[in-house]
């Protein structure tokens, strides 16, 4: 046995079923990055802030990217388990950090399922002129029909929905190339601004980033499914790095592509109007590609939503395992249950209040800073286990990540938390999500040590599997 190591037998650990191969731990972190849906919506998000820098924001995001998946990359050979980040960070910046990391992302990713529904119901709204009393009324039924039929594909188990996310993914990518081969064949200018020449340009380019950074959100999620995954501690590795690389390159692709397409003038429409794009489809190509590019939107949505949906519930399970959550019970059918209400009060709520699109923009800028924040963390965790380690260059490329990300989110505040500014709410509720995850922590470790005590974060690569070598 090596020095050092711990093993346990499956019994001691919870059956692990190996559902999860390279092509679905691939898939995973593609569908979760959702690339035809940025290019539907995120995009439009990017030109509000950005216009005529959106490739330039892609690209500069693309290569933040690059730190980040540096990170997870590095942490999850040497740590892995359903609980993810907070495996990370309570192995090695200890388990209060851990802890409130654990509940981070449980919020975040609990966000990006209503975030989605609500930009599928303005999706389609816009698609269908409606009556203003109809619309109303669909703009609540259209984001809750599109949940329950997230539920029915989730509550088949890991297995199927893995099935799914592979065969639709596959059909994501496919399309997402042949649309830029049209943007680019049909190109109306390849002049672009490549530097910005004034502070408020600049400040345009770092809002655009938050929203850049977003687009690569979700592509860490193969290591919410590792304890589900064949050969876990060399398969979530791989997959995150060709998932990083085939999805960056194509998004900025698309990002220049679009910019080309639309021309100068059409990238001003764009800033003002998200579904330029759509109609500039319309007039070039035809009903039939208008109609493949919406559908093709509203599956990626669902894509999306699956991934995330898989890695939050098996963060979740996990968390009770590891007994953060050890006072509830979460059974499948009470956590589905559960999750179901959740998802459909969070958007009920934010249409009531804002709407769909302004819901959307909202909820994508706090998923956004979430995003940020939990990548801070695993950089901080890298960097602490390089020092015991000793390694130099994992340690130099987590301070890099860290830093671009803490300078993203600096002058994003600073561009964004002045009145009137349509982000201003989303910071004061992203840092009211960071201090109540902390003082749940500090609260527990400090005036419950019975819970606190009791909480064992566990790491799967310690577990003897002889299908697993």
């Amino acid at each position: 046995m090596p020095r050092g190591k711990r093993y346990y037998s499956l019994q001691s650990f919870g059956e692990v079923e190996h559902k999860v191969t390279f092509s679905g731990s691939f898939m995973q972190s593609f569908t979760s990055i959702g690339p035809m849906l940025d290019i539907a919506a995120l995009f439009s998000a990017i030109a509000v802030y950005s216009g005529a820098y959106l490739g330039i924001v892609m690209l500069i995001s693309f290569l933040a990217a690059l730190t980040t998946i540096y990170v997870v990359w590095k942490l999850s050979k040497h740590f892995q388990s359903n609980g993810g980040y907070y495996l990370f960070a309570g192995k090695t910046l200890g388990k209060r950090v851990g802890i409130t990391t654990s509940f981070v992302y449980a919020a975040y990713a609990l966000l990006v399922i209503p975030n989605i529904a609500l930009f599928v119901s303005f999706f389609i709204l816009h698609l269908i002129p409606l009556g203003s009393q109809v619309a109303t009324l669909l703009s609540y039924v259209i984001p809750l029909a599109f949940l329950l039929v997230l539920l029915g594909i989730v509550s088949q188990g890991l297995g199927r929905s893995i099935k799914y996310t592979i065969g639709a993914g596959a059909v994501e990518m496919a399309f997402v190339l042949i649309l830029d081969f049209l943007f680019i064949k049909n190109a109306s200018s390849f002049s672009f601004p490549v530097i910005p020449t004034t502070m408020s340009g600049a400040y345009s380019v770092f809002s655009g980033v938050v929203f850049g950074i977003l687009a690569f959100a979700g592509m860490e999620s193969p290591v919410y499914l590792s304890e589900d995954t064949r050969k876990k501690g060399s398969t979530v590795p791989r997959a995150l790095i060709y998932s990083y690389l085939v999805t960056g390159v194509l998004l900025v692709i698309s990002a220049f592509s679009i910019m080309a397409f639309l021309g100068s003038k059409g990238v001003l429409a764009y800033s003002s109007n998200p579904f330029y794009v759509n109609s500039s489809i319309m007039a070039s190509f035809g009903l039939v590609a208008y109609g493949l590019f919406a559908v093709l939107a509203i599956i990626s949505s669902m894509n999306l939503c699956v991934a995330y949906s898989n890695a939050v519930l098996n963060e979740i399970r996990r968390m009770a395992k590891d007994n953060i959550l050890s006072r509830f019970n979460i059974g499948n059918v009470n956590l589905i249950s559960a999750f179901l209400l959740l998802e459909a009060v969070i958007i009920i709520v934010t249409n009531y209040f804002l709407g769909n699109f302004v819901g959307f923009i909202m909820i994508a800028a706090i998923v956004s800073f979430s995003y940020m924040f939990i990548q801070v963390i695993g950089g901080l965790s890298l960097m602490k286990l390089s020092i015991a380690s000793k390694g130099v260059g994992a340690f130099s490329v987590a301070l890099v990540s860290v830093l671009v990300l803490g300078i993203t989110v600096v002058f994003s505040f600073i561009a964004d938390i002045g009145p009137g500014s349509p982000t201003r709410l989303s910071i004061m509720i992203f840092l009211a999500i960071v201090a109540l995850s902390a003082l749940v922590s500090v609260i527990g470790s400090t005036k419950a040590r019975a819970w606190y005590n009791r909480v064992e974060m566990s790491n799967a690569l310690e577990i003897k599997d002889v299908n697993d070598p």
